[in-house]
């Protein structure tokens, strides 16, 4: 299945996640940057909140794009342990790389919605949302940062996603809302026609 873009994605996903409507405790967490474009659709359609959830990768030193970790905007890291070992990446390499890219995590969350503070979600569902989710390293950042505000329920809704990541996640959350998880999977954007970069303009303008 090829979805024709974000926004199309967004409407198919929303159908997912109907139960969902009006609810008044509930809150969209979009994963910039085109996660806000999908999150937008489904916060539209089903009348609830959109707020955003960061993580940032950390890239091996060979493939800047291939996240052998995440950090959350507190500076706290989930590991890739499997591609770390194969790698034999060194400590050392992960910690500078935090230093980086934390700084640049925090600039771009003041940007996006002008804080880093987040309210407790005591009694409150969070659902993740992003644009598709292929190693799933940034969004296993994501549902812990979200945990450690007491929500009484996490959910992942994502068009696309990695079977085998698939996997590894739902043992992260309370359940994953998907479209396509199937093989060969090579990268998120081979399942859209129009996979075109989201700007930071353009997610300011959605968030107001």
């Amino acid at each position: 299945m090829i979805f024709k873009d974000r926004i199309d994605a967004g409407e198919k996903l929303s159908e997912k996640l109907g139960s969902f409507k009006e609810r008044q405790d509930t809150i969209l967490f979009a994963v910039p940057r085109g996660g806000v474009i999908v999150a937008k659709v489904i916060a539209d359609r089903l009348e609830i909140p959109l707020d955003i959830v960061l993580a940032k990768k950390i890239g091996a030193p060979f493939n800047k794009e291939f996240a052998i970790a995440a950090v959350d905007i507190n500076g706290d890291v989930v590991l890739n342990n499997e591609y770390i070992e194969y790698f034999s990446m060194k400590d050392e390499y992960i910690q500078h790389q935090k230093k980086r890219v934390l700084e640049s995590l925090k600039d771009q969350m003041i940007m996006y919605r002008g804080s880093v503070e987040y309210k407790s979600l005591k009694n409150k569902v969070a659902i993740i949302v992003d644009d598709g989710i292929a190693t799933g390293t940034t969004t296993k950042a994501c549902i812990r940062f979200l945990s450690k505000l007491n929500p009484k329920e996490i959910y992942v809704a994502t068009p696309v996603i990695a079977p085998s990541t698939l996997e590894e996640l739902q043992k992260e959350c309370n359940g994953i809302f998907y479209i396509v998880s199937t093989e060969p999977f090579w990268a998120v954007g081979q399942f859209y026609s129009d996979f075109s970069q989201v700007s930071d303009e353009d997610i300011k303008k959605i968030l107001g």
